[in-house]
């Protein structure tokens, strides 16, 4: 994969991180889907990780807590991805 190929799906994993993020903050009469959200919201901060070469937090590929999100969102900002 080129470097090209890499900030690209970079940039497309960053708006689908934006994407959940919003849907996440907003109302939804459905917990289910809220909760498959935040799953694909998580599962997608890991893929992002591995790609911006970010550590990903010990046990957070198996169940993500909110530090070990914290801690992804803010090593993916430092690494230059916009989460918005």
């Amino acid at each position: 994969m080129t470097d090209d190929a890499d900030g690209d799906k970079a940039a497309r994993l960053g708006e689908r991180l934006r994407t959940l993020r919003r849907r996440l903050a907003g109302e939804q009469a459905d917990v289910d889907a809220w909760e498959l959200d935040l799953y694909s919201y998580d599962e997608t901060l890991v893929v992002a990780a591995d790609l911006l070469d970010v550590p990903v937090p010990s046990g957070a590929r198996d169940e993500m807590g909110a530090e070990a999100r914290a801690a992804l969102e803010s090593g993916l900002t430092a690494a230059g991805l916009d989460l918005g």
